[in-house]
Protein backbone atom coordinates (compact mmCIF):
# COMPACT_ATOMS: atom_id res chain seq x y z
CA UNK A 1 0.00 0.00 0.00
CA UNK A 2 1.33 3.25 -0.81
CA UNK A 3 1.26 6.31 1.95
CA UNK A 4 1.14 9.64 2.05
CA UNK A 5 1.40 11.85 4.85
CA UNK A 6 0.81 15.51 4.41
CA UNK A 7 3.17 17.57 7.45
CA UNK A 8 6.57 17.35 7.88
CA UNK A 9 6.60 18.16 11.55
CA UNK A 10 7.35 16.18 14.42
CA UNK A 11 4.66 13.92 14.87
CA UNK A 12 4.05 13.68 10.81
CA UNK A 13 7.09 12.43 10.29
CA UNK A 14 7.30 10.41 13.12
CA UNK A 15 4.22 8.50 11.82
CA UNK A 16 5.75 8.48 8.44
CA UNK A 17 8.82 6.94 9.65
CA UNK A 18 7.01 3.96 11.17
CA UNK A 19 4.73 3.41 8.34
CA UNK A 20 7.79 2.98 6.04
CA UNK A 21 9.46 0.14 7.08
CA UNK A 22 5.74 -1.53 5.64
CA UNK A 23 4.80 0.61 3.13
CA UNK A 24 6.12 2.96 0.57
CA UNK A 25 5.86 6.43 1.98
CA UNK A 26 6.09 9.78 1.53
CA UNK A 27 6.22 12.67 3.72
CA UNK A 28 5.49 16.06 2.37
CA UNK A 29 7.03 19.11 3.60
CA UNK A 30 6.34 22.45 2.65
CA UNK A 31 9.81 23.77 3.19
CA UNK A 32 11.92 22.25 0.60
CA UNK A 33 14.83 21.89 2.81
CA UNK A 34 13.16 19.72 5.24
CA UNK A 35 12.08 17.60 2.81
CA UNK A 36 15.69 17.06 0.95
CA UNK A 37 16.82 16.10 4.56
CA UNK A 38 14.16 13.51 5.43
CA UNK A 39 15.50 12.08 2.18
CA UNK A 40 18.64 12.37 1.92
CA UNK A 41 19.86 12.44 5.60
CA UNK A 42 17.35 10.31 7.10
CA UNK A 43 16.47 12.91 9.62
CA UNK A 44 14.33 15.87 10.65
CA UNK A 45 16.82 18.18 12.77
CA UNK A 46 14.48 21.20 12.67
CA UNK A 47 11.40 19.28 14.20
CA UNK A 48 13.09 15.83 15.88
CA UNK A 49 16.46 16.73 16.38
CA UNK A 50 19.39 13.78 17.40
CA UNK A 51 16.68 11.51 16.41
CA UNK A 52 17.46 8.91 13.08
CA UNK A 53 14.46 8.29 10.83
CA UNK A 54 13.40 4.56 8.44
CA UNK A 55 16.05 4.46 5.37
CA UNK A 56 12.92 3.57 3.44
CA UNK A 57 11.01 7.29 4.03
CA UNK A 58 10.99 9.40 0.86
CA UNK A 59 10.20 13.23 1.07
CA UNK A 60 8.70 15.83 -1.23
CA UNK A 61 8.06 19.44 -1.11
CA UNK A 62 5.67 18.90 -4.41
CA UNK A 63 2.11 18.33 -2.59
CA UNK A 64 1.42 16.60 -6.48
CA UNK A 65 3.86 14.53 -6.59
CA UNK A 66 3.31 13.16 -2.54
CA UNK A 67 -0.63 12.78 -3.30
CA UNK A 68 -0.91 11.72 -7.01
CA UNK A 69 -0.35 7.94 -6.28
CA UNK A 70 -1.33 7.73 -2.53
CA UNK A 71 -3.60 4.53 -1.07
CA UNK A 72 -4.08 6.01 2.10
CA UNK A 73 -3.90 9.68 2.77
CA UNK A 74 -2.27 10.44 6.72
CA UNK A 75 -3.17 14.22 7.61
CA UNK A 76 -0.38 15.28 10.11
CA UNK A 77 -1.12 18.62 9.82
CA UNK A 78 -1.96 21.08 12.90
CA UNK A 79 -5.63 21.51 13.01
CA UNK A 80 -5.46 25.47 12.36
CA UNK A 81 -4.35 24.63 8.78
CA UNK A 82 -5.81 21.22 8.62
CA UNK A 83 -8.57 22.24 6.13
CA UNK A 84 -6.64 24.53 3.71
CA UNK A 85 -3.81 22.04 3.27
CA UNK A 86 -6.89 19.44 2.60
CA UNK A 87 -8.54 21.78 0.45
CA UNK A 88 -4.97 22.14 -1.72
CA UNK A 89 -4.72 18.50 -1.98
CA UNK A 90 -8.50 17.86 -2.83
CA UNK A 91 -7.96 17.81 -6.30
CA UNK A 92 -5.06 15.61 -6.60
CA UNK A 93 -6.26 13.04 -4.25
CA UNK A 94 -7.15 9.93 -6.00
CA UNK A 95 -11.07 9.08 -5.34
CA UNK A 96 -12.38 6.86 -2.43
CA UNK A 97 -8.83 6.46 -0.25
CA UNK A 98 -9.36 6.63 3.50
CA UNK A 99 -7.88 9.88 4.87
CA UNK A 100 -6.66 9.04 8.36
CA UNK A 101 -6.17 12.99 10.66
CA UNK A 102 -3.49 12.69 13.48
CA UNK A 103 -4.67 16.16 14.51
CA UNK A 104 -5.36 16.93 18.12
CA UNK A 105 -8.22 20.13 18.75
CA UNK A 106 -11.16 21.54 17.08
CA UNK A 107 -11.03 23.87 13.98
CA UNK A 108 -11.39 27.38 14.88
CA UNK A 109 -14.21 28.59 13.99
CA UNK A 110 -16.74 25.87 12.90
CA UNK A 111 -15.41 23.86 16.26
CA UNK A 112 -15.64 20.77 14.04
CA UNK A 113 -13.88 17.76 14.52
CA UNK A 114 -11.02 16.77 12.26
CA UNK A 115 -12.86 14.09 10.83
CA UNK A 116 -15.69 15.98 10.12
CA UNK A 117 -13.59 18.59 8.01
CA UNK A 118 -12.30 15.44 5.64
CA UNK A 119 -15.62 14.63 5.36
CA UNK A 120 -16.86 18.35 4.04
CA UNK A 121 -13.69 18.08 1.71
CA UNK A 122 -13.65 15.10 0.59
CA UNK A 123 -17.10 13.40 1.00
CA UNK A 124 -17.11 9.80 0.22
CA UNK A 125 -12.96 9.64 1.48
CA UNK A 126 -13.76 7.21 4.36
CA UNK A 127 -12.24 9.27 7.33
CA UNK A 128 -11.03 7.89 10.86
CA UNK A 129 -8.58 9.60 13.77
CA UNK A 130 -5.27 8.44 15.38
CA UNK A 131 -5.39 9.71 18.66
CA UNK A 132 -3.73 8.47 21.69
CA UNK A 133 -1.16 9.51 24.81
CA UNK A 134 1.77 9.91 22.99
CA UNK A 135 4.41 11.65 22.02
CA UNK A 136 6.39 12.27 19.08
CA UNK A 137 10.02 12.01 19.97
CA UNK A 138 9.36 8.90 22.36
CA UNK A 139 7.47 7.07 19.57
CA UNK A 140 10.61 7.95 17.18
CA UNK A 141 13.40 6.64 19.93
CA UNK A 142 11.27 3.16 20.51
CA UNK A 143 9.38 3.99 23.67
CA UNK A 144 5.82 2.27 24.29
CA UNK A 145 2.82 4.32 23.96
CA UNK A 146 -0.81 3.77 23.14
CA UNK A 147 -2.86 4.49 20.06
CA UNK A 148 -6.09 3.79 18.96
CA UNK A 149 -7.37 4.34 15.33
CA UNK A 150 -10.96 5.48 15.54
CA UNK A 151 -12.90 4.79 11.85
CA UNK A 152 -16.71 4.08 11.26
CA UNK A 153 -17.83 3.53 7.50
CA UNK A 154 -21.44 5.54 7.43
CA UNK A 155 -21.77 4.47 3.85
CA UNK A 156 -21.95 0.41 4.84
CA UNK A 157 -23.04 1.40 8.23
CA UNK A 158 -20.09 -0.93 9.63
CA UNK A 159 -16.99 -0.84 11.50
CA UNK A 160 -13.81 -1.93 9.33
CA UNK A 161 -10.90 -2.66 10.27
CA UNK A 162 -7.39 -2.07 8.43
CA UNK A 163 -3.55 -1.13 9.02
Amino acid sequence: MRVTVLGGGSWGTTVASLVSKRHPTTVWAREPRIAREISEVHANHTYLPGLSLADELQATADLDEAVADAQLLIMGIPSHAFRGVLERAEPLVPPWIPVVSLAKGLEQGTLLRMTQVIKEVLPGHPAAALTGPNLAREILAGRAAATVIAYSSVDSGAVTKWT
